[in-house]
């Protein structure tokens, strides 16, 4: 039964989006028609948050209940998609600012977990630092955390270290999406809130 609702919310997120994009390409070719334009990096930007407007809507309609969808691909006229969208799992490195051990001691416990020395010493870059507030912060302090205690096996639980809290936001969620047509790359990442409201994004070409 469980894997039925995963299948059909899968089939459905898909089915919402493809008509979404296949709208944008109609749009686009009636543009070039007239226009002799090619289709642009404004319209991968359209792809792209034409996805995120969806994923937002299935994430208000199964608030608690939407099963996680990851590395969907799929292709529309010439344009490749990947699709991922996961509840938000990653330690928040802005409660080793708090003086109240037991609101990071699981972060703690997370790096001797994983035989990852130096916890000290990264609590110490983040007291003298600002906020963290994207994820090119939290790599500029993991890079110079590697640095100063002359190991890189921080890189091991990379992925699980962030800036945001479940805790602190409620249950957040990542998407991910990936744009190809033709030369033109387009990746996005965000993180959402439970009622699909957008708490932080970043767009990058490739």
């Amino acid at each position: 039964m469980k894997k039925s609702i995963v299948l059909l919310v899968s089939l459905l997120f898909i089915t919402a989006i493809s008509a979404l994009i296949l709208k944008n390409l109609d749009d686009t070719n009636e543009y070039i028609s007239e226009q002799n334009y090619k289709l642009n990096k404004a319209q991968l930007l359209m792809m792209v948050k034409n996805a995120q407007t969806e994923a937002s809507k299935f994430i208000k309609k199964y608030p608690d209940d939407l099963p996680p969808l990851e590395g969907i691909p799929f292709s529309i006229k010439d344009i490749d998609l990947q699709l991922s969208l996961v509840e938000y799992d990653k330690y928040d490195l802005n409660l080793l600012k708090e003086k109240d051990k037991k609101k990071y001691e699981h972060i703690q416990e997370f790096f001797w977990d994983n035989s990852v020395d130096g916890f000290e010493n990264l609590q110490y870059l983040l007291k003298g630092a600002p906020k963290l507030q994207n994820s090119k912060q939290v790599d500029d302090i993991i890079i110079t955390f590697i640095e100063q205690t002359y190991s890189d096996d921080i890189l091991k639980i990379k992925d699980r270290l962030g800036f945001l809290s479940s805790s602190n936001e409620g249950k957040l969620y990542e998407l991910k999406i990936k744009v190809m047509y033709l030369k033109e790359i387009l990746k996005g990442y965000y993180i959402l809130d439970k009622e699909g409201k957008v708490k932080y994004f970043e767009l990058s070409f490739k």
